[in-house]
């Protein structure tokens, strides 16, 4: 573990030191007292004494002693421990070499070395001073200075010490990356600069380099000895050449290329190394470069500091220094890579500089004395605690010190939202005061604090670390940072979990209705039983269905009781059911047991008729109540009714029940005994014609079950079968029998059914249409008998049952579901139960109903309700938090998570009726479920069963669930309380699910009353014309002034993003809203595509730009101007009806402000939705006018691919800032392909995309299924409604703000703080006694402060303070000081300033200052 990891895990908690048993530091001597190495951190502010267990320290290290700063006394007292060495060094000796260390001298002979170096230093000096004065004041133009000042130093520094021929290598290196991506040296600052400006300093130094450099042929051939020679090379670079034959970072890579291509090193295989957060090589490389070294594919390693210390480099026999080590520390640590025997450690010195050449002396000398002190010591630890400046929270111990705190408020700054115009970052400014030194840190905009101030601190960077320190306490007291000090992190749970396709399901207990579960007993002779008749009315009347009832022992709920269902028959046929409620029913015990016997033969005949193939049936059970049946309940046949009261056919029951099969045979039957009269021969005997009628019997040879319907007393089997044949004929030809008693009638005979699932979809023709039965004619004794009075109207009403109990047990589900949400809230009762029941269907139970459409409906609402409540609850937080926070909560994790705690996945209807898998009493469920068992046998990888998932059914109805459909049970529930009553009953079903979504009118008063602190910009825009513009006039101005503040306008707080986040889910839910109601038939995926594309941020930008909006921006962005100034004529220019505006380029910046003016409209008409459905509807018209709507041609293409399996393949490479992005279908019998560029990636796949339809319905391939355009216009169309919007509008009241966020002047700011430390404002600012026509009377910064301010925002080097004159007597001595400037731009021509005399020395320098600001504000550089 690095030790900036553990600083970090201590920091943050996720570690505490009490954990820790034993800590060792490799390389400790970082750890000083002075330093603010991570090890230092450590040890100061986490190892107290205090604490109840500490863990024991090892610290190991060669070189104790680090810079001119370190002691071995402050390295025992910071690690608590005491210091050792070895006394025998021959013991090391044995296992570890010492190189030889040799200075290697150079130096060039020759004066005229230096002329060509400062005649190239005085060219280059020239092209950046060319480059610096084309180039403004504004940010980019800024940053652009800073990069080019780096870049020329790098470029001198390697003309130095490289020469010539290095120095062109170092920006060829700059300009292509030398295999990396281009510029990785100033990688940073790139983002934010202009490219063309370093890119043509650059080139124009490579140009007049290379000029020379190709003189002689010396770029054809680097390789020649006749080269090696000075200016081309430095005498630096030549000595080690020729060590190299005989035996910085860019200068690192530079150094690595000039080796790699001279012939007289060609047995050097050579790479170079740096560090890997110097941005110009990975961790990954890294590990490659030194495995190569360690295997010997490289023998030579061009390393940074990086060299030294820290990275597993294997053992070297040759060491050489290029830049000389400038501690002992980086002396003992580089020379101790030299380990193997007769090893080198190697100096490169100047031999006209002393210094260098008694160095290595020098490093000998300090350690032998570092070695002595450390064996002559004596323990004297002393066990202390340090005090260190720090914050901690005391709830989770988290603890940062002020050094901690710069990085992490980067890191926060790094979270908050940006875009291509706008990058937060904070901002420091430093002030002189008569204590030190005083930080001014400025947050970005969009920050929730602003403006902090250090107290005088002795350095720069000391009053850097403690305004930071504030800002963090500042930001977690807000809620910005957590209790464990980091910034609010999106957990995507969704993306981890719910998409896993490892654990995507879970296995859960289906809820089987409580009035299906009452069983009844035998305890007495008669049982009560409450009976529904079952009314059938078929659509059209084609049918007879014999009249069935329902019987269960308690009565049924009264919805359920009176339920009403349409069961969907083949040919468009409907048969509309109906229960009715038929008062109770008395049934004798013996009759119950005719009524089981009944209901399991009929549950075979249907489901299990294999069995009715052999001669003999028991129906006998007797542990049918003990039996794993999970329902009780009883279907039966009835008579009319007596007295409105339905009675069991017993008759019929009893007819059934006598036949042949269920009975053992006490005689066989001969065949030979001659025909009775009224009796027919059957394959099983001699059965008399009542007997035969409406019965039902079986076919061996064709293995089919038949209803008989009539007996055909005019025909025989030599009536004709078909045209060509009889009945004898066909049975001998086909099936080799040979009827015995050809001269029987004939039997009128329809087929038995396959049962079906009548709950299905089925496609409608438009029309009822007649199915016309269909009967064959049988010879009787080929049919054996089965049942006897089982007759088809019987088989007919029996094919309903199924379905009609399948929908009986997920309606009671519902009602159950709904009486627990009644008792918890009483909205709850506000929902019908077919609302429930649609929002707990899934589209897996193939019904015409499910889940989805209310789930779209219900994601937008939540989406919008928790939005709401975040924003008015945490007023302070940044937009990118907020939607953090409602991730967290609305997302498909926390919905599972939620919906679990109050067990709502056991209500969640997610399967078919499969009619194999019906079971009820009479047909208990054979596999029996345990605990232990439950894995076997539900295994949860699914066998697949015609390209569906096949599930194991079990008595306990267990079924697997995917996770994200218990989530999404939630939202459709939700969707269901706004469809049936509206919001106020919604909020109160979120809030019982433990998703706070309730507000107060006076958060609503706090916010608005806050956005007047933006009144003071309202100078800057028409505010009345913009509200013509919307539709509405403000009654807090100041929203819409914030809805149109860029974060890119330096106002020191505040931008529109806060309301671009509340616009946006606002405007989510009403688009949706208008949608589902104007669409009532469309599908929920298609719904959810309509509304993607309609609230898209392409959407919005157009609505802008045609709107004129653009123009009211508040920003400081001149590239966002030009950026919506273009993308604005392009679709002023642009036919509608041809132009793809998806495939333009634009600033998403216009789409953001649609959505921050409906914010700020929602927010000032206090959430009046129906005022802004208004608005919408008339502002939005494109966005909700599906004729104006341009689709994305991405989804036509894949569904194009899909109906002809094509494998679609994109490729994007990003080449001179644009995308280069090809679409490709490639496969064996067909290719075509399209290729397009464009500045935006999404804008290229999106034109590629179209370009490779067009080309593919050009050449007459179409898509198989109907594409979305078409699909709408075919759609149903009803009048777009506002749904479930019930809530009482609360117009915001102005109130007074105990804490206004409105910021101060950063002056005022300083001056409070400067006098809260005790000092006066005129110790601080002392200007009053300037010159009112001097630059900068007015502020009450001094004048060196502000003089210092405008050169590092310049780039310009720090202005000179020179006190060169005195003059007066001695009691009453003044003195002079003179300022010495170099602006950038004047050909590096310095400028002097000298001020007046002043009894002061300060007031003098003063004085100097504002002569300085009087000029620079004449000439034009500052306003």
């Amino acid at each position: 573990m690095t030790p900036q990891l553990l600083l970090h895990y201590l920091a943050h908690c996720f570690i505490k030191m009490e954990q820790i048993a034993l800590l060792i530091f490799d390389e400790c001597h970082y750890a000083q007292l002075d330093r603010d190495h991570p090890y230092a951190q450590i040890m100061k502010i986490f190892y107290k004494v205090g604490l109840v267990k500490l863990p024991r320290i090892f610290g190991m290290t060669a070189s104790p002693k680090l810079g001119k700063g370190g002691s071995i006394d402050g390295l025992e007292a910071i690690m608590h421990s005491k210091m050792c060495t070895l006394e025998d060094k021959d013991e090391v000796e044995q296992y570890v070499t010492s190189p030889k260390a040799i200075a290697y001298e150079y130096g060039s002979t020759e004066k005229s070395f230096w002329r060509p170096l400062m005649v190239y230093t005085t060219k280059l000096e020239e092209i950046k001073d060319k480059c610096m004065l084309a180039l403004g004041d504004n940010k980019v133009d800024q940053s652009t200075r800073k990069l080019l000042q780096k870049l020329h130093s790098d470029m001198i520094f390697c003309l130095e010490n490289l020469g010539i021929w290095g120095a062109l290598q170092a920006t060829y290196i700059s300009l292509v990356g030398d295999n990396y991506e281009t510029a990785e040296l100033v990688e940073a600052e790139i983002s934010c600069s202009d490219s063309d400006s370093w890119k043509k300093y650059l080139h124009e130094v490579s140009s007049i380099l290379a000029s020379d450099c190709t003189r002689g042929g010396l770029e054809a051939d680097i390789s020649c000895i006749e080269v090696l020679e000075e200016p081309l090379f430095s005498a630096k670079i030549l000595r080690l050449i020729e060590i190299l034959s005989s035996f910085r970072i860019i200068t690192a890579r530079s150094l690595s290329r000039i080796l790699q291509n001279l012939k007289v090193l060609s047995s050097w295989k050579c790479d170079f190394l740096v560090g890997v957060h110097s941005g110009h090589m990975s961790q990954k490389h890294t590990v490659t470069i030194l495995e190569k070294f360690r295997s010997g594919q490289l023998n030579l390693l061009v390393a940074t500091k990086v060299g030294e210390e820290g990275l597993d480099i294997h053992t070297c026999s040759l060491v050489i220094r290029f830049d000389l080590p400038e501690t002992l520390a980086s002396f003992i640590q580089s020379r101790g890579r030299a380990r193997m025997p007769q090893s080198e450690y190697a100096f490169l010195v100047d031999r006209r500089n002393l210094k260098e050449v008694n160095l290595i002396q020098q490093f000998i000398e300090e350690e032998a004395l570092m070695n002595l002190e450390i064996s002559s010591r004596k323990c004297r630890l002393q066990i202390t605690d340090f005090e260190e400046k720090t914050y901690k929270v005391d709830i989770t111990g988290a603890t940062i010190s002020s050094v901690m705190s710069v990085p992490l408020l980067h890191r926060y700054c790094s979270t908050l939202p940006r875009d291509e115009y706008f990058n937060p970052k904070p901002e420091f400014l430093y002030h002189d005061h008569p204590d030190g030194n005083i930080c001014s840190l400025v947050l970005p905009t969009n920050a929730p604090v602003h403006q902090f101030v250090s107290t005088p601190q002795p350095s720069k960077e000391a009053a850097k670390r403690d305004a930071c320190l504030k800002a963090c306490q500042a930001l977690h007291e807000v809620g910005a940072l957590t209790d464990y000090l980091l910034p609010e992190q999106d957990v995507n749970h969704e993306d981890l979990d719910l998409s896993d396709s490892d654990n995507e399901d879970e296995l859960h207990q289906m809820l089987v209705p409580a009035a299906l579960r009452v069983p009844w007993t035998e305890e007495e002779n008669i049982c009560s039983f409450s009976c529904y008749y079952v009314k059938f009315n078929p659509i059209p009347a084609d049918r007879t269905y014999r009249k069935f009832a329902l019987f269960v022992k308690e009565p049924l709920p009264d919805e359920a009781g009176n339920l009403t269902l349409d069961l969907c028959l083949s040919h468009g046929r409907m048969m509309k059911t109906q229960l009715i409620p038929s008062g109770e029913s008395d049934i004798l015990i013996k009759q119950i047991a005719l009524a089981e016997k009944f209901q399991k033969m009929y549950l075979k005949v249907l489901l299990d008729r294999h069995e009715f193939q052999s001669e003999y049936l028991s129906l006998e059970d007797n542990n049918v109540l003990e039996s794993n049946s999970s329902t009780f309940y009883l279907l039966l046949p009835v008579v009319e009714p007596e007295q409105d009261r339905f009675s069991v056919d017993w008759t019929l029951i009893r007819r059934c029940l006598s036949s042949p099969i269920f009975k053992h045979r006490s005689s066989d039957v001969e065949d030979n005994i001659c025909q009775i009269t009224g009796h027919l021969h059957l394959a099983n005997g001699y059965t008399s014609l009542n007997d035969t009628l409406n019965s039902l019997v079986y076919l061996p040879c064709k293995n089919t079950f038949f209803f008989i319907s009539d007996i055909l007393a005019e025909t025989d089997a030599y009536s004709s079968y078909n045209d060509s044949k009889s009945h004898v004929e066909h049975y001998s030809e086909l099936y080799d029998i040979h009827l015995q008693y050809p001269y029987q009638p004939l039997l009128k005979a329809k087929p038995f059914f396959l049962l079906d699932n009548l709950l299905r979809k089925k496609r409608q023709s438009g029309e009822w249409r007649e199915k016309v039965e269909y009967f064959v004619n049988l010879p009787p004794e080929l049919c054996e008998l089965k049942i006897i009075g089982f007759s088809k109207d019987i088989g007919s009403s029996l094919s309903l049952l199924p379905s009609l109990m399948h929908r009986l047990e997920s309606f009671l589900v519902a009602i159950e579901l709904k009486a627990k949400l009644s008792a918890s809230f009483t909205e709850g009762a506000a929902v019908t139960t077919n609302r429930i029941l649609e929002a707990i269907t899934t589209e897996r139970c193939t019904e015409n109903f499910s889940l989805e459409r209310l789930e779209v409906l219900g994601d937008a609402f939540l989406k919008f309700a928790v939005g709401r409540h975040l924003f008015l609850k945490h007023d302070v937080l940044d937009e990118g938090q907020l939607t953090r926070k409602r991730s967290n909560i609305i997302n498909n994790h926390n919905l599972l998570k939620l919906a679990k705690l109050k067990n709502l996945q056991v209500y969640i209807r997610d399967q078919t009726l499969e009619p194999c898998k019906f079971f009820a009493f009479g047909r208990p469920c054979p596999l029996i479920c345990y605990e232990e068992t439950e894995k076997s046998i539900h295994p949860q990888s699914f066998v697949k069963k015609n390209g569906a998932k096949f599930e194991v059914r079990c008595n306990k109805s267990h079924h697997w669930l995917h996770k994200k459909t218990i989530a999404d049970a939630v939202e459709s529930l939700t969707g269901a309380f706004i469809v049936d009553s509206g919001f106020k009953a919604a909020i109160a079903f979120l809030n019982w699910m433990g998703i706070q979504v309730d507000f107060s009118p006076s958060q609503t008063d706090v916010i608005c009353s806050m956005s007047k602190a933006f009144l003071r910009h309202a100078d800057l825009m028409d505010v009345s014309a913009l509200e013509k513009i919307l539709g509405h006039e403000f009654t807090h101005k100041g929203l819409l002034i914030q809805a149109l503040v860029h974060p890119s306008f330096n106002n020191f707080g505040g931008c529109y993003q806060r309301l671009e986040y509340l616009g946006d889910a606002v405007l989510d839910y009403l688009v949706t809203s208008y949608l589902y109601t104007r669409y009532p038939e469309l599908k929920p995926g298609q719904l959810t595509d309509l509304r993607s594309m309609s609230v898209c941020n392409l959407s919005f930008a157009d609505v802008a730009g045609r709107r004129s909006i653009h123009k009211f921006v508040i920003c400081d962005s001149s590239a966002l101007r030009e950026s919506m100034a273009k993308y604005v004529n392009e679709i002023g220019d642009s036919v509608s009806e041809t132009e793809h505006a998806e495939e333009r380029t634009y600033p998403k910046v216009l789409g953001d402000l649609v959505e921050s003016c409906m914010g700020a409209i929602l927010l000032d008409t206090g959430f009046n939705l129906n005022y802004l459905w208004k608005i919408m509807l008339s502002l939005l018209d494109p966005v909700v006018n599906t004729s104006k709507m341009q689709f994305n041609p991405l989804r036509e293409l894949r569904e194009l691919c899909q109906s002809y399996n094509w494998d679609l393949q994109f490729s994007k490479l990003k080449k001179d800032c644009e995308f280069l992005v090809e679409a490709k279908i490639d496969n064996a019998e067909f290719s075509q392909h399209a290729c397009v560029s464009n500045i935006s990636g999404n804008t290229a796949k999106r034109m590629a995309a179209r370009q490779l339809l067009e080309h593919l319905k050009a050449q007459g391939h179409s898509s198989k299924s109907t594409s979305l355009k078409d699909v709408i216009k075919q759609s149903k169309r009803q009048e777009a409604m506002l749904i479930g919007y019930d809530e009482v509008p609360s117009i915001p009241q102005v109130v007074e703000v105990q804490h206004p966020r409105r910021p101060l002047p950063l002056q005022h700011l300083m001056e409070a703080n400067v006098q809260e430390n005790g000092c006066s404002k005129d110790h601080l600012f002392n200007a009053s006694d300037a010159d009112p026509h001097r630059a900068g009377a007015s502020s009450s910064l001094n004048a060196r402060s502000r003089l210092n301010n405008i050169c590092t925002a310049k780039h310009w080097k720090p202005p000179v303070f020179d006190c060169f004159g005195e003059t007066g007597p001695d009691h009453l001595k003044q003195f002079i000081y003179k300022v010495l400037l170099q602006i950038a731009g004047k050909q590096n021509e310095e400028f002097e300033f000298i001020g007046e005399p002043r009894l002061k020395k300060k007031d003098a320098a003063e004085n100097a200052a504002e002569g300085v600001l009087w000029y620079l504000k004449n000439e034009g550089h500052i306003g």
